[in-house]
């Protein structure tokens, strides 16, 4: 059924439905790929169609039959590119029902009230001993390229862990802790320094740190100050120095929430 045309291409109930329903796959699948490099080769390839369109429509045979070959096995080489992502969306989807999104909803708050206590125990301790730490909470940006220049550990989070892990005597203690999906995913991991003017002189390189990271992601850092055992945040670039434990808190707190509002956004 014809709604309208647009100059002489008519336009269908079924083309809307056609556009809505790519857009939407589309939209999750970057979702899926976002903050990891298969989102890059994904672009890679997508320009390589777009060439190919072009010289289809130019009629450029020789090269028309190579991009031929390339596109034909380039869906085999996806797949084994995609691998883990494609297992990562079968898994999500499966386990995505609305049941489940009402209990991780509910039960939100009592995860991140948990871990705070952890973090706010492991960070008392860390200071009465004069060590340092730096910690990442992810937002919505798992950082997969930022915890592949660390260790992977995958653990549950604990004030204990997070205490022996930033010791100065520990190999792992150099670097940032990454704590995504409730989990201490990565440990001694790069980040970015930030070259910003408005960081204070008398900061160091895990509060540029901080702040870099902070510039490129929405995830909220945590920093342990060893020369002056103060605790700060970094979020969005801005660097928040001196909280005490209800600051740090109600900063945990309003990251989490803003998480649960960007996962229910993207579902």
């Amino acid at each position: 059924m014809k709604l309208f045309e647009i100059g002489f291409v008519p336009i269908r109930l079924v083309d809307i439905i056609d556009v809505a329903l790519v857009s939407f796959l589309l939209y999750r699948l970057y979702g899926m790929l976002r903050g990891s490099l298969a989102l890059r080769v994904l672009w890679v390839i997508f320009g390589i169609f777009i060439i190919w369109r072009i010289v289809e429509v130019l009629d450029l045979v020789l090269l028309k039959t190579i991009l031929d070959q390339f596109l034909g096995l380039g869906a085999i080489v996806l797949i084994i590119i995609f691998a883990p992502e494609l297992r990562k969306f079968i898994t999500d989807a499966s386990r995505n029902t609305i049941f489940d999104r009402t209990v991780r909803h509910v039960t939100a708050k009592v995860v991140s009230e948990k871990i705070y206590l952890e973090i706010e125990a492991a960070l008392k301790d860390i200071r009465a001993t004069g060590n340092g730490a730096l910690i990442v909470l992810t937002g919505s940006n798992p950082m997969l390229e930022v915890q592949e220049t660390g260790d992977k550990l995958n653990a549950e989070v604990s004030s204990r862990l997070i205490y022996t892990i930033f010791q100065k005597q520990s190999p792992l203690h150099d670097g940032a802790m990454i704590i995504h999906d409730n989990k201490i995913v990565a440990v001694r991991c790069i980040l970015p320094i930030s070259k910003s003017m408005e960081i204070p002189a008398e900061c160091g390189m895990r509060h540029r740190a901080a702040v870099g990271i902070s510039e490129q992601s929405d995830a909220l850092v945590i920093i342990v100050s060893e020369e002056r055992r103060e605790i700060s945040t970094a979020f969005l670039g801005e660097l928040n120095r001196d909280l005490d434990y209800e600051k740090l808190d109600k900063a945990i707190q309003l990251h989490y929430q803003r998480s649960i509002r960007s996962e229910k956004e993207n579902k």
